[in-house]
């Protein structure tokens, strides 16, 4: 599933290609999507307009419209957007066409059908429901030690389960997740309520410095991310323990472990991030 940093990616990638164009048509050829689209909401405040601004909240990429409506789009499990000519054969997960001048265009392509796109009326998208319980942005002011140590004093989960919480932290998935703990030094069973101030600052540069890189090398390609230009990310050679079982660390030399956490792995390196 496509992360923050993936879904960054495909947002540069984007505002790169689409400012000041406009959507000339737009074709919906399959609307069974997680949520239904509306082909009439996507034609009234979409078709004859020009991108103003690409954005992103959490895993959501946002085109602003001339007419400040936006197109959301959500890649789901396997979603990607296409930049591409008209000409191009359509493949049958092809579910959504957006038609720019020059014969280029926007393609949604989502085989597993997980993905998003809809449209939202000019201010509403504060309102919008899928926004609604989204949690801090790791890029934002409020990622900082204090605000972090009080959402999180009186938890007792684990470290990893509340990172991952989109409620609290929007963006952290799984393999980030268990790489900026590796580089806090904490262990992803800790107690979150136990992390301390000084625990919380480290995590919260690591936690941004992991994305940060992970953009640069355009996301974390070990399935079938790519980005809007079709080209795969880079990040998984900068990994330090995801997928590193049975591996040394690479800091001290101890054996990598795994565990399971809420059916997901977490890998970790016993001498570097203790248990305390």
């Amino acid at each position: 599933m496509p992360e923050l940093p993936e879904v960054e990616t495909v947002r540069r990638g984007l505002q790169r290609a689409i400012i000041g164009k406009k959507i000339t048509a737009i074709q919906v050829r399959e609307t069974r999507l997680r949520v239904p689209v509306n082909p009439r909401r996507l034609q009234r405040w979409l078709a004859g307009q020009r991108v103003a601004a690409v954005d992103r909240r959490a895993k959501y990429v946002l085109c602003r419209l001339q007419n400040d409506a936006h197109l959301v789009i959500h890649l789901g499990m396997s979603g990607r957007l296409l930049w591409c000519s008209q000409k191009l054969a359509l493949d049958k997960h092809d579910h959504i066409r957006f038609l720019l001048p020059g014969g280029e265009e926007l393609r949604f392509r989502d085989p597993r059908r997980f993905g998003l796109v809809d449209a939202v009326a000019p201010g509403k998208l504060a309102a919008y429901a899928h926004f609604q319980h989204l949690g801090i942005e790791p890029f934002s002011e409020q990622f900082a030690a204090e605000p972090l140590f009080q959402q999180a004093y009186n938890s007792v989960r684990p470290i990893k389960n509340h990172l991952m919480d989109a409620s609290k932290i929007v963006g952290v998935g799984n393999i980030y997740a268990n790489e900026a703990l590796f580089r806090a030094n904490i262990h992803p069973q800790k107690n979150t309520g136990k992390l301390t101030l000084d625990d919380w600052r480290r995590l919260a540069a690591t936690v941004r410095e992991t994305l940060e890189l992970a953009i640069a090398n355009g996301g974390t390609t070990l399935n079938d991310f790519y980005n809007s230009d079709g080209e795969m990310g880079y990040f998984q050679q900068h990994l330090k323990v995801y997928g590193r079982e049975g591996e040394a660390c690479e800091v001290c030399g101890t054996i990598i472990k795994r565990i399971v956490q809420v059916g997901r792995s977490s890998y970790f390196c016993p001498k570097c991030q203790k248990r305390r």
